[in-house]
C-alpha cells in the first residue's frame, strides 16, 4: 500500500449516494510539475542514520473491532470479528514526531450485526493482546525487534458499550518532524464553521482526484509526503517515485470519484481534523473514494491549520 496517499480499499457490497458538489467533467491538466518534481526528488533530502528505528503496534485479537490511536491520531480501524491470523503489525512511525513520551489508545467496539451496525455491547469473548515494538528493517533483517510496552484486555464480566485501553511509551527516533505540533487548536473554533470549511476542502481535494490532477495533488500532499519519507527513511529514487506511480494506477482503474456523507472528527489533541463515515459497512472510512470495477479505494485526509487564520492543509 502507498504510505504517502494512506489509501485503503473497501469491498463494495452496497452503493452509497453520491454527495459531491463538484462537476464530473475533467478539466485541463495543470502543466506545472514543480511539486511533482519535488516529490520525485525528495529522497535526496531524507536523512539516514546509524540506526533507523521504525515503531510498530503488534496485536492479536478475537471478536474485537477496534480503533487504534497513536498520540491521539486515528491510525487504523479494524472491523473484523473472529480471530486474527496470528500477530498482526501496524507501522506507526509517521505518527511519532520526535523522541519522548508517546501515547497509545485502543477503543474496542461491539461486534457488527448483519446490517453492519454495532451490536449493543462488546462481546464477552473479546480478546486483545498488543505490543509496541521497534526495529531497523535494513540492519535487523532476521526479524529481531525490541519490545517497548505490552497490554492485554482483561476478562469481560459485564455488559459494556465500548472499552478503552490506554498507555504511554518512550520512543527514541533520530529525526524531528513538525507535523501538526505547531497547529492551531481546532477544538476551540466554531464547530459548524470548521465543518463547513473541511467539507469545502474535501470537495477541492476530490476534484483533484476526479480531474487526475497529479500536480495539484502533489502540491496539496507535499508536506505529508516529505514527512512520511523521513519517518520511513525512504532514501531511494524508487521510494520517491512510488507516490505518482500508484496514483496513476488508481486513475487507470477508477470509474469515478465521489464524496459521501460523514461526521467531523477532531484528533491530535485538537490539532487535526477530518471527516469519516460514521455508520454502516464503511464505518471510519474516508469520505473521498474512487470506485473501481468491484471495490472502492478511499483516501483519508487529515488537515491542520498551521497558524491562526490560515487555510487548512493536509499533513497526514
Amino acid at each position: 500500500m502507498n504510505k504517502y496517499i494512506i489509501k485503503t480499499i473497501a469491498i463494495a457490497t452496497i452503493l452509497i449516494t453520491l454527495n459531491s458538489c463538484a462537476q464530473n467533467t475533467k478539466k485541463q491538466k495543470n502543466m506545472s510539475t514543480e511539486y511533482r518534481d519535488k516529490i520525485k526528488n525528495n529522497y535526496k533530502n531524507v536523512k539516514s542514520y546509524d540506526y533507523n528505528p521504525i515503531y510498530q503496534l503488534r496485536y492479536q485479537s478475537y471478536n474485537c473491532p477496534m480503533e487504534v490511536y497513536i498520540n491521539d491520531v486515528l491510525v487504523v480501524y479494524l472491523a473484523g470479528g473472529g480471530r486474527s491470523a496470528g500477530e498482526q503489525i501496524v507501522q506507526v512511525p509517521d505518527y511519532i514526531l520526535k523522541s519522548g513520551i508517546q501515547s497509545f489508545r485502543v477503543k474496542i467496539y461491539p461486534l457488527l450485526d448483519k446490517n453492519k451496525n454495532f451490536e449493543k455491547f462488546v462481546s464477552r469473548d473479546a480478546e486483545l493482546k498488543l505490543r509496541v515494538t521497534y526495529q531497523d528493517y535494513e540492519r535487523e533483517k532476521n526479524g529481531k525487534y525490541t519490545e517497548v510496552i505490552k497490554a492485554e484486555l482483561p476478562l469481560i464480566d459485564k455488559d459494556l458499550p465500548f472499552i478503552e485501553l490506554e498507555g504511554k511509551f518512550k520512543a527514541v527516533v533520530p529525526y524531528v518532524l513538525e507535523g501538526w505540533s505547531q497547529g492551531v487548536d481546532l477544538s476551540k473554533e466554531n464547530p459548524e464553521k470548521l465543518e463547513e470549511e473541511v467539507i469545502v476542502k474535501m470537495n477541492e481535494i476530490a476534484d483533484l482526484y476526479r480531474n487526475e490532477d497529479i500536480e495539484g495533488l502533489a502540491r496539496e500532499q507535499y508536506n505529508r509526503v516529505k514527512e512520511i519519507d523521513q519517518a520511513f527513511y525512504f532514501t531511494t529514487k524508487e521510494n520517491s517515485e512510488e507516490w505518482e506511480t500508484e496514483l496513476k494506477d488508481d486513475f487507470n482503474q477508477s470509474i469515478g470519484v465521489e464524496v459521501v456523507e460523514g461526521k467531523m472528527k477532531i484528533m491530535g489533541e485538537g490539532r487535526l481534523v477530518t471527516i469519516l463515515i460514521d455508520k454502516g459497512p464503511f464505518y471510519n472510512k474516508a469520505v473521498i473514494r474512487s470506485e473501481t470495477k468491484d471495490t472502492y479505494v478511499v483516501y483519508p485526509q487529515y488537515f491542520y491549520r498551521p497558524s491562526p487564520g490560515a487555510k487548512l492543509e493536509i499533513i497526514r
